[in-house]
């Protein structure tokens, strides 16, 4: 399904994203490339696992929402990790389909045997790293990196190099890393936020300075401990990041990470960047919520079921005369629907509303006994009426 213009002419969010001196800060020049990990860091949220038939069927949509690389799993994980990656090699999705490896040979075999194009290579050189987790020197790392880099690019393969805890690493180090793995073959780098602990500032000159080192493509891969995951992936953007690593509903270790469906949906709202199909998003992350079992909180932005529906007598006073008063998009954008639900702080607008959803006729006076009812059950049983509870004090003032 094809966003229509008429859709898209509702957005209505601040005109300051568009000033010239705002965008001035901005550098998106060139195609923005989501990189979907949820087919692998997904499942490293608890009680997460996919089967290969979910990752087949969650790869597929992803696809049609034109997302473009799919980072689909860990190969040497497991006899299923390398049988779905395998099937998603094979599956000629446009996607660009990446197997996840270690800095480590028979890891990086696994995904030569899956025959994916793309491979990430996690490997990480923070000194916390390297002195308690690797037990390696410095010198050690950049010799193991640009011998697993050479081996891997001697097989044909994309290397995306996941320098793991990059926010927590010694500057001068990480860019010595960034620039030697480059030289070696390595064809976008990306920089990992793995605990969370950057501040979008911070992200925003990290990225800025490494353009100034490297000849390639970036990458991110921002974590959500401190809340900042999808505001650090576009602080990275408008630095010149031309990559982000995202998975859908936030999947992932700990807090989970930058949210797909989020990070799209502000590239598409308030970037203008207009090459995704977000008319599926909101059922994609249903169908994901039912096969992970991982609940979606009723607020959460685009995948929560109250983020269309309307409350208050002033909010819904104001949707039924025009929408863009209380919602900076339109639910058809991403295939959600907005509800108006009666309750103690509902008013006349929205009965009237729903009796004519009903195709009901009642008098004004009917309307505010009505309106009444509504308030005193809700206050009473302390929550908002369903639509039957509706009719039966409908029924009860105005009669069948």
């Amino acid at each position: 399904m094809v966003i229509e213009n008429d859709v898209i002419s509702k957005i209505n969010v601040s005109p300051f994203n568009f000033y010239d001196n705002v965008r001035d800060l901005m550098k998106i020049k060139e195609e923005i490339i989501v990189h979907d990990t949820t087919l692998r860091e997904g499942e490293q949220a608890p009680g997460v696992v996919f089967s290969p038939d979910d990752k087949m069927a969650i790869a597929q949509w992803l696809d049609k929402v034109g997302v473009q690389q799919l980072e689909s799993g860990f190969p040497a994980a497991s006899p299923g990790e390398m049988e779905a990656v395998t099937a998603l090699t094979k599956q000629g999705l446009k996607a660009k389909i990446f197997g996840f490896a270690r800095a480590v040979k028979s890891d990086i075999d696994a995904v030569i045997k899956t025959e994916a194009p793309g491979l990430v290579i996690s490997f990480p050189p923070s000194d916390i790293h390297l002195k308690y987790k690797l037990k390696m020197t410095r010198e050690q790392y950049l010799d193991r990196a640009v011998e697993m880099v050479e081996y891997a690019k001697a097989h044909g393969l994309y290397i995306s190099y996941s320098a793991e805890d990059s926010t927590r690493t010694d500057f001068n180090f990480l860019m010595k890393v960034f620039k030697t793995v480059v030289e070696a073959g390595v064809d976008r780098a990306r920089i990992v936020d793995t605990l969370g602990a950057i501040l979008p500032n911070a992200m925003r000159y990290l990225v800025t300075e490494t353009r100034k080192v490297i000849d390639a493509p970036i990458e991110v891969h921002c974590h959500n401990d401190h809340a900042l995951g999808v505001a650090n992936t576009l602080a990275a953007v408008e630095a010149g990041a031309t990559a982000v690593s995202t998975s859908l509903l936030g999947l992932g270790e700990r807090a989970g990470l930058a949210a797909t469906e989020e990070v799209i949906l502000a590239l598409y709202n308030l970037y203008n960047v207009r090459y995704f199909n977000l008319s599926s998003m909101y059922r994609l992350c249903k169908f994901v919520e039912d096969i992970s079992g991982v609940t979606i909180y009723p607020s959460k932005v685009l995948a929560g079921r109250n983020i269309f529906t309307h409350a208050t007598g002033i909010h819904q006073h104001g949707v039924l005369e025009n929408s863009t008063t209380y919602e900076p998009y339109p639910p058809e954008l991403i295939g959600q629907k907005r509800r108006l639900v009666l309750g103690k702080l509902s008013g006349s607008h929205a009965v009237s509303s729903k009796l004519q959803e009903y195709g009901i006729k009642a008098s004004k006076k009917e309307v505010k006994k009505i309106l009444l009812e509504v308030k005193k059950t809700s206050e009473k049983r302390k929550s908002v009426l369903s639509d039957e509870e509706f009719l039966k004090i409908v029924h009860q003032v105005a009669g069948p």
